[in-house]
């Protein structure tokens, strides 16, 4: 589809170069026969009413506070032909939106009775099925007064008459010339320059290929409002080849397709900001990575996060109203592209995408948000952005002894270590997939487990003397008697873990790796043969798994037991705390 905007009086010039009959080369609306009939209530609560309402707060806020343009969605045609009176006739078929078009015609036409002002929605709608009721009740001043001057009651007597959606129709032009008789004549005359000139509408084209039944079907069984990113497309393509047109006189023709390849060129960055390693990688794998690609913008214009997010969760359209305020739209759709291309450009470089990855995954970096990548847009300069990654990379490493570093107090620092360790590979420059770390959910894990025996485990011998072994000089001769049973109750059970818990080694970095979700669950009271499995199996599977918990499970490290794959003992622990802080430290 081509999302365009147009505002009333547009949507209704069908000779004005920014019409939008005249743009599509067309001389009316035409409501097929498939659509059901007009159906729009003007009791109290009725959409009739609400929309008059509606109009009228707008152009008060307009009198009073300035806020000018006020968006009524949209409506969705395609080009097409019909027959009027025996001859053929180029039309935009309705496919979507006719209540709300047929509404609006009903209003203009009340309006240009009550001023004596000529009709411009005169002759732009053509119903299949009611041929020439407006032309004979509602665009003829005399004739339209002479419709709603009638009780329904004297209507319905005839049996032409007597339709549903006449009945509806003549509600609505009821309900309209009442509103506007309760209102000042100078008001009603501004109310409808506001209404012609600051009402807006999208206008969705659809293909000429595409079945127009099948289109309305969709629309109606889901009844999904354009989003705000949808609007600001709409927005942004009209605006810009408007824009265009002025400056390069373009024919009708160069317009519409200067508009295309806008359109083209939109869909094309909104298809990059949702592959799925894009969006997790920049949006927090976000429903509309478009939306977070125009938010990120909208930053770097000025706008403030705090501003926009209610936006998602209210009628407001903050973010398209921010959008709307400039003069300049090309200026701003550059802008647009200019932050796409950098993003792109970012995740390209290997280095700068792995210190942006690491920088906004890091446990509690703080950095997982789109003021981090406003401020890394802020740069100039690759030297200037790569000085400011560095400088938020050492931040995120802990300062003190990594030694001193204990599992439930430092969660975050260990974090920053071991993913630096996966990340930043000495000697081996790799490209990380942040993807599947974050879709899969790497986290901390103990490799010697805090509670060996889970739901319905047993300890083996083998598993009994790993324990014995890493308690050390706290196994006394109650924890060996409760070791040495066959099976443990729920308080022999705790009783050990307290005393593993109390092994200060246990907890420290030197016992920590990263791990998926799906293994700490399976393997959080494995051993460490157990864990190697899983790992090995998902290396076999073509899996991702970091550098540096491969290292710990294949034992790769020089100070490690390499000979030993089935255990995992307190010289590892230690060894392996050696290992790393080495590692960090140079």
């Amino acid at each position: 589809m081509t999302e365009l905007v147009f505002s009333i009086k547009d949507i209704f010039d069908d000779s004005g170069q920014d019409g939008c009959l005249t743009q599509y080369q067309s001389k009316a609306y035409h409501i097929p026969a498939y659509q059901r009939g007009y159906k729009w209530g003007a009791e109290p609560s009725g959409a009739v009413t609400i929309l008059l309402q509606d109009l009228w707060h707008a152009f008060k806020a307009f009198k009073h506070q300035g806020k000018k343009e006020y968006y009524l969605q949209y409506i969705t045609v395609k080009k097409g032909t019909m027959v009027v009176k025996g001859s053929p006739q180029d039309c935009l078929e309705v496919i979507d939106g006719q209540q709300r078009l047929t509404t609006l015609s009903i209003i203009i036409s009340m309006l240009s009775a009550l001023l004596g002002k000529p009709n411009l929605s005169a002759g732009k709608l053509h119903y299949a099925i009611r041929q020439d009721f407006f032309s004979d009740y509602i665009y003829r001043s005399d004739d339209l007064k002479a419709f709603v001057g009638k009780e329904w009651q004297e209507l319905e007597a005839d049996p032409d008459m007597n339709k549903q959606d006449i009945h509806y129709l003549h509600a609505a032009a009821r309900r309209a010339g009442a509103f506007f008789r309760e209102r000042q004549a100078d008001d009603l005359l501004a109310f409808e320059q506001y209404l012609l000139r600051y009402v807006k509408l999208i206008v969705n084209s659809v293909e000429a290929h595409i079945q127009s039944e099948t289109v309305f079907k969709n629309l109606n069984s889901n009844k999904v409002p354009l989003s705000e990113t949808e609007l600001i497309k709409a927005l942004v393509i009209t605006k810009v080849g408007r824009a265009g047109a002025t400056a390069e006189r373009k024919g009708f023709k160069e317009v519409m397709e200067s508009r295309l390849n806008l359109g083209r060129l939109w869909d094309e960055m909104s298809r990059w900001a949702n592959k799925p390693e894009i969006n997790t990688f920049y949006f927090k794998g976000r429903a509309d990575g478009m939306y977070q690609l125009l938010l990120l913008t909208a930053l770097c214009l000025g706008g403030k996060e705090s501003e926009f997010e209610a936006s998602k969760h209210s009628t407001g359209l903050l973010l398209f109203n921010f959008y709307n305020q400039y003069a300049d739209i090309g200026q701003v759709y550059t802008t647009i592209k200019d932050v796409q291309a950098a993003l792109t450009n970012w995740y390209a470089d290997v280095h700068t995408y792995n210190l942006i990855g690491y920088c906004r995954f890091v446990k509690g970096s703080g950095n997982n948000n789109l003021t981090f990548l406003k401020n890394c847009l802020n740069c100039r300069t690759k030297p200037a952005l790569q000085l400011f990654l560095g400088e938020s990379k050492a931040n995120l490493l802990p300062t003190q002894d990594l030694s001193a570093l204990r599992y439930g107090q430092d969660d975050n620092h260990i974090h920053a270590v071991l993913l630096h360790l996966s990340v930043f590979v000495k000697g081996k420059p790799i490209r990380f997939n942040f993807h599947e770390f974050i879709t899969e959910k790497w986290s901390l894990e103990h490799i010697f487990p805090q509670s060996p025996e889970g739901k319905e485990a047993v300890l083996d011998s083998d598993q009994k003397t790993a324990v014995k072994e890493m308690l050390g000089a706290s196994l006394d001769d109650t924890l060996v008697q409760i070791l040495d049973k066959a099976k443990r109750n729920d308080d022999e059970k705790q009783l050990y873990y307290r005393a593993l818990q109390n092994e200060s080694r246990l907890n420290s970095i030197g016992n920590m790796c990263l791990l998926t979700s799906g293994d700490n669950s399976s393997n959080g009271c494995m051993f460490f043969k157990e864990k190697r499995r899983n790992v090995l199996r998902l290396l076999q599977q073509g899996s991702f798994v970091p550098q540096h918990t491969f290292d710990v499970f294949s034992k790769m490290m020089r100070q490690l037991q390499s000979d030993d794959l089935s255990s995992w003992t307190a010289a590892d622990i230690d060894h392996h705390r050696e290992h790393i802080t080495q590692l960090i430290s140079n």
